[in-house]
C-alpha cells in the first residue's frame, strides 16, 4: 500500500478564468528536495528526499507534467500557460516522491 506524502501547495492562476481563455498557472510545492549528497554537522549523510513526478490535470486532460531530479531546488516553483476547456471543473495537482509516496490537491475552477 502506497504511503501519502502531504506537502503545502500554492496554486494561483493569472488571467480571466472563462471558457477557452489562456491563463498562466503558478504552482509552488513546499518540499525540501534533499539530494542525499550532503552531510550534516556530525558528518553523517543527509537522507535523500526528492519529488520525482508532478502532474496537473484539468478534468481528464493532462495539462502539465514534470520529472524532477536532484538538480531541483527546495520548494520548486513552476509556471505554465494553457487554454481553459469549455466546461469548468477541478484542477488536480498530484506528485510522487522517489520512495513511491504520493499526494494530491484539488482546486475547483469556477468560470465568470
Amino acid at each position: 500500500m502506497a504511503q501519502t506524502l502531504d506537502i503545502p501547495v500554492r496554486l494561483s492562476i493569472s488571467g480571466v478564468v472563462r471558457p477557452n481563455a489562456e491563463v498562466e498557472v503558478r504552482l509552488l510545492l513546499g518540499h525540501i528536495m534533499e539530494t542525499g549528497f550532503r552531510h550534516d554537522s556530525s558528518g553523517a549523510p543527509v537522507t535523500k528526499d526528492i519529488l520525482q513526478f508532478v502532474k496537473v490535470h484539468m478534468g481528464d486532460a493532462l495539462i502539465f507534467e514534470a520529472e524532477l531530479g536532484t538538480g531541483m531546488a527546495a520548494n520548486p516553483m513552476f509556471f505554465f500557460s494553457f487554454t481553459l476547456p469549455p466546461q469548468a471543473g477541478d484542477m488536480v495537482v498530484s506528485w510522487t516522491d522517489h520512495q513511491g509516496r504520493t499526494g494530491q490537491m484539488s482546486r475547483p475552477l469556477l468560470y465568470r
